[in-house]
């Protein structure tokens, strides 16, 4: 695997506009790739966050990697980071620095957190033909159920208190359509930061739209500290759990072989 960082896909935004690529030796299919976006409230961290992800997917799954940073509503609110999401996508669907990845490729969109909710919002509003799937990973799905536990966040995300349009705008289930690409959603059934009911109610919408999806729904020990409950405590980079790992690699290859349970 080679890794290049610091690619500019937003050049006019300095840090907030980089990426960088891992490039595994022989992917594994030779027309795909895959963009993941981290979390932090929307407002904080940076693609090193999510690095682990990345070397995961690309080290073991052997696929090419975008690991983005957008614009943080520390910079500038939304839609700036929804923006800046599918300007990354439109790079890595577009972008020659992917060898042996044709130009004409298909993207899966992976995140967590509010990077959960970011790859929700971009893999639904690309053409659908280009998105094989959308992984999110304790994302935020349910913009309503997740500001009843947090309105701060939401006061945060759009500079200031979103209107009831502001909401449906920013939410995902706005933008389901008859041809939205197969979702996966995972949540720790006690996560303290994103509440599994923005997971459920909006995987309700989903199969109301009779959008394929899957989920992977999981209890863990309480931790100490402000956490999803995604991580293995003490790895460096973030690890996810290998039981996350798991159901994320075998959503990943029914999309790309469904022919295989």
């Amino acid at each position: 695997m080679s890794i290049l960082r610091d690619s500019a896909f937003l050049p006019e935004f300095g840090k907030s506009g980089l990426c960088d690529f891992f490039i595994p030796d022989r992917p594994a299919v030779p027309d795909m790739a895959v963009l993941i976006i981290h979390g932090g409230g929307w407002s904080a961290m940076s693609k090193e966050s999510f690095e682990g992800v990345a070397l995961w997917l690309s080290g073991e799954l052997g696929l090419p990697v975008c690991n983005i940073n957008y614009r943080l509503t520390t910079e500038s609110p939304w839609p700036a980071c929804g923006d800046d999401c599918l300007a990354a996508a439109d790079f890595l669907l577009k972008s020659s620095l992917i060898p042996g990845c044709p130009e004409k490729r298909r993207i899966f969109v992976l995140g967590g957190s509010a990077g959960g909710h970011l790859a929700l919002m971009t893999g639904l509003r690309l053409p659908p033909e280009k998105v094989v799937g959308i992984v999110s990973i304790s994302g935020i799905g349910d913009l309503n159920e997740d500001r009843a536990l947090d309105p701060a966040r939401y006061r945060g995300l759009f500079g200031h208190e979103p209107s009831e349009a502001e909401i449906r705008n920013a939410s995902p289930a706005s933008y389901l359509t008859p041809d939205s690409p197969p979702i996966f959603c995972t949540h720790e059934f006690g996560d303290i930061v994103v509440p599994i009911a923005s997971a459920k109610s909006f995987l309700e919408a989903v199969r109301k739209n009779g959008t394929d999806s899957e989920t992977f729904f999981y209890s863990k020990p309480e931790e100490t500290g402000y956490s999803h409950r995604i991580w293995i405590p003490g790895s460096a980079p973030h690890k996810l759990y290998p039981e996350i790992e798991a159901a994320i690699a075998s959503f990943i290859k029914r999309q790309t072989n469904p022919h295989r349970s």
